[in-house]
């Protein structure tokens, strides 16, 4: 049990970062036979990651198509940071202006979570970072007060292929974005709107610079891995 749980594991990161990377081309099919043949596991743990894969909102299941990449192309991914940064900069203008020492102290407490799972490191980390700054940004949409920005955030926030990202970054980035957090929390501290959304908006800013670099590293690399 433990041999095929491992298995299945393996199977799972390893198809994760190549879907990630985007190694796969959107709509791509994912056959269990040739990954496992590819990957040099047996089909069982990849049909076990290939569901994973499913579930986390990176492959979609279609009666008769199998199991296939979801559609997020290069354009889908550019265009939700170009809207996040818009959107969400002027939901942290709002809620620096309304949310005070109360919100202030609700982020400090998510960027000291932040911190300790950084410092903690180990095998759930990128679960882990994904679950707090998910919380961390919904924190300030809800102090937004904004019923039409949350309806138009809601679903960009945590679309799967960005917030995966946290499985492809390296320490200096976790570190960089946690100390934009600090800095987002301060200008709420502060009351200061214009400084929330500027901040924002350059934490967002350098997240896209980031997962277009980490994407290209990882096409670079399953490259060379690939017989000439």
């Amino acid at each position: 049990m433990n041999n095929m749980m491992s298995a299945a594991d393996k199977a799972y990161e390893l198809l994760k970062q190549r879907v990630v990377g985007g190694d796969f081309a959107p709509a791509a099919q994912l056959k269990e036979e040739h990954l496992a043949r590819e990957l040099d596991i047996s089909r069982t743990p990849i049909r076990a990651a290939l569901k994973r894969l499913v579930d986390d909102g990176l492959a979609i299941a279609e009666p008769g198509r199998g199991v296939r990449v979801a559609e997020w192309t290069e354009f889908d991914i550019e265009e939700t940071y170009d809207l996040r940064g818009l959107l969400e900069g002027q939901a942290s203008a709002l809620a620096a202006r309304k949310g005070g020492a109360e919100l202030a102290n609700r982020l400090d407490a998510l960027n000291d979570e932040m911190d300790l799972a950084i410092r903690k490191g180990g095998s759930v980390l990128a679960e882990r970072l994904q679950d707090i700054n998910s919380r961390f940004h919904h924190a300030i949409l809800d102090a937004a007060g904004s019923p039409r920005l949350r309806g138009m955030l809601a679903g960009v926030i945590d679309m799967p292929i960005v917030t995966r990202s946290h499985f492809i970054s390296t320490l200096q980035d976790k570190l960089q974005s946690l100390q934009h957090h600090r800095d987002l929390a301060a200008a709420v501290r502060a009351g200061d709107p214009e400084l929330a959304r500027q901040v924002m908006q350059l934490h967002l800013r350098i997240a896209q610079h980031r997962f277009r670099r980490q994407r290209q590293e990882l096409k670079d690399a399953q490259g060379a891995r690939k017989p000439a």
